[in-house]
């Protein structure tokens, strides 16, 4: 998304729909609230551009500045707008319009003409005092809903929506989950009590907002544990008042549409706790299932004598204890798999086997927070150099990957895999130690603790099956919200029913994150935005831009699971759409890069990373992985400020790109 925030700038500069101008008198707002400014109106000189001098005949126009006053009739309030001498009044009108969202020609324009008031044409330069008639502010009108807005799903993106509600100063919601407290999913079922969070903090906290503070230890602990992020998740939650709005250990069965006219429907939600189920109506229901939810599921031939564990370890069910001093199989290579060799050395596993069919590309903790801090965005090319020094140290070539897709000279590179990245520095240690050993095969059948590959290879003395082949969506989601067609992000092109899951998969040129949190706020405050403001919904549902998704039972996957650049072109498509969530998009888009500086500066970021290899070097070692010194970390500031200086040189390059294209476009 911060990418894509790059090309919202890039428009900016080109003099694009994205226009800002100054407030006099008061702090007036033509936006949506004290904190999602989308569309505040700020002085920027790009407003100019909204305006297009012409000269008389011949002549070249007037391109001297002055302002004029608009005051809205019947009020005190008024706004200084700066303009060309010949600025027409239609022009302006069209600026207002654009922004309020109003029908072509509901504006009048009067001034004062010696003892009299007269009509300012829209062929006539706008006058130096105007009164505005056909509006009674100049902030957008916004929506009331007569009943509350459903969030289903307290996890991030369901308590950030809720937060984003209350930052709006509308409390006329409430939040529904089935577990007993805040958190979600991903952390209260998926996570073992070892897990950690395998991106940094600075682009992983509930209160991530340019307004709002960040937690206290991110410099010492930029990857926190488990249960350190579900009191986080809970102690936000309880500050800003989120709380009061939860109704726990609450399953939501049923959504019922209620009404025939689309424009006046709403919706019926059936609510079941262990005190019975009720029914509750609701204007607009909002989903956030996640999608780490069910395990893809195989089954082996011979499981039913290899006389051993057998388990999917993506939770707390298994007893990872079993693990200490026993061989493991790891099957599959994805982000969970590279969690679960980290899991594995803390219970002290004698060894650990990694077989997949195909190696998907790890992530080492510093690219991460080279793409992280990124202005923009981190070139794929950058990326995989970046990668280098782990996949040097451990002797292999990570640009002979499947999911590589370069040029002879390496310089244009996509990627391309189906798992997202499993990022961690553990992995590369152990590999390096021997350790971890990863098997590029597929398992033709398994026996008593004996694992009988394609290739003919048997990997005996295995006890222990961790399987880790990724996640399938739920089925049930699509049918609750009662989703055919997911456009975009909303369900049937309906802009009052909303689902989002973090989409699948690896697909792109350029990274702009490896993290949730600026995702979720952009997901949280688009929603949000177009509830308030309706018409600005009409602009995207008539534009037909959206990409749309279907349900494909043959790959088990629902409507509501897409792939990454399904979610790349909704952000493209609506920004380009609607400049107020272009112009936020500008604030929230450096907001990853201000907060990884901030939180993890590089001189602290690279000593948390090195006194976690040297403490996970020093336990292989104490098992027994003694027999290579240990390797000094990797990274260094030096090696690292290279990286940074490549990626300031490519966006000198975009510069003068841009520069050019402005050039010929004179």
């Amino acid at each position: 998304l911060k990418s894509l925030s790059a090309q919202v700038r890039l428009g900016v500069v080109l003099g694009s729909t994205c226009h800002r101008i100054d407030f006099c008198a008061s702090s007036l707002n033509l936006g949506s609230g004290r904190y999602l400014v989308a569309m505040t109106l700020v002085l920027d000189g790009s407003i100019m551009n909204s305006w297009d001098p012409k000269g008389i005949g011949n002549d070249p126009p007037s391109m001297t500045v002055r302002t004029t006053v608009l005051k809205v009739y019947g009020t005190r309030e008024s706004m200084t707008l700066p303009v060309y001498t010949n600025t027409k009044v239609a022009e302006v009108k069209a600026m207002l319009e654009n922004r309020l969202s109003l029908d072509s020609g509901a504006l009048k324009f009067t001034y004062k003409h010696g003892s009299f008031y007269r009509e300012n044409r829209d062929s006539e330069e706008v006058a130096r005092h105007v009164t505005v008639s056909g509006i009674r502010s100049f902030s957008r009108e916004v929506k009331e809903w007569p009943h509350p807005h459903a969030i289903i799903g307290a996890g991030h993106i369901g308590l950030k929506l809720a937060m984003t509600w209350l930052m709006e100063k509308d409390d006329n919601f409430v939040l529904f989950d089935r577990r007993p407290e805040v958190g979600g999913t991903s952390w209260w079922q998926q996570a073992n009590k070892t897990s950690r969070l395998q991106t940094e903090v600075g682009v992983y906290h509930l209160q991530y907002h340019e307004d709002n503070g960040w937690p206290a230890d991110c410099r010492t602990n930029p990857w926190p544990s488990r249960d350190q992020l579900l009191a986080h998740f809970k102690e936000v939650s309880r500050d800003f008042g989120i709380l009061p709005h939860c109704k726990m250990n609450t399953n939501v069965s049923k959504l019922q549409v209620i009404g025939k006219e689309y424009a006046n429907q709403h919706y019926e939600l059936t609510l079941e706790t262990k005190n019975g189920s009720r029914v509750m109506e609701v204007s607009s229901v909002c989903l956030f299932p996640g999608n780490l939810t069910l395990p893809k599921r195989v089954t082996y031939k011979g499981e039913e004598v290899f006389d051993g564990d057998i388990v999917y370890g993506i939770s707390s069910e298994f007893d990872y204890a079993r693990c200490t001093g026993r061989q493991v199989s790891i099957i599959g290579s994805g982000a969970f798999a590279v969690e679960n060799v980290r899991t594995c050395v803390e219970y002290k596993a004698s060894k650990v086997f990694m077989i997949c069919r195909r190696k998907t590309i790890s992530m080492p903790r510093v690219v991460s927070w080279l793409t992280n801090q990124s202005v923009n965005f981190i070139s794929a090319a950058l990326t995989m150099e970046a990668m280098s020094p782990m996949y040097d140290l451990i002797g292999v070539d990570q640009w002979g990957y499947y999911c590589v897709f370069a040029n002879e000279t390496r310089t244009t590179v996509n990627l391309r895999q189906k798992s997202r990245f499993g990022i961690g520095d553990v992995y590369f240690l152990c590999m390096y130690h021997g350790y971890v050993e990863h098997i590029v095969d597929d398992i033709k059948r398994v026996s008593h603790h004996k694992i009988h590959l394609i290739s003919g290879r048997n990997i005996e003395n295995v006890p222990i099956m961790l399987k880790l082949l990724g996640f399938n969506g739920d089925f049930s989601n699509d049918r609750l919200m009662k989703l055919k067609e997911l456009f975009g992000w909303w369900v049937n092109k309906d802009y009052r029913r909303y689902i989002v899951a973090e989409p699948i998969g690896v697909d792109a040129n350029n990274f702009g994150g490896t993290s949730f949190s600026p995702g979720a706020i952009v997901w949280s405050e688009q929603y949000v935005h177009l509830l308030k403001y309706p018409k600005d919904w009409d602009i995207v549902h008539n534009s037909g831009a959206l990409p749309s998704h279907v349900a494909d039972e043959s790959i088990d996957r629902p409507a509501y699971v897409v792939e990454a650049r399904h979610g790349a072109m909704t952000q493209i498509a609506l920004t380009g759409l609607v400049p107020a969530l272009a112009e936020r998009n500008a604030i929230t888009g450096p907001l990853a890069h201000i907060r990884m500086w901030q939180m993890h500066p590089l001189d602290s970021f690279l000593a948390a990373a090195k006194k976690e290899w040297d403490e996970w070097g020093k336990q292989l070692r104490e098992m027994g992985y003694d027999d290579k010194p240990h390797p000094e970390y990797p990274y260094t500031e030096d090696i690292v400020k290279v990286y940074l200086d490549k990626e300031m040189e490519t966006y000198r390059e975009q510069e003068a790109r841009a520069t050019a294209m402005m050039e010929r476009t004179r």
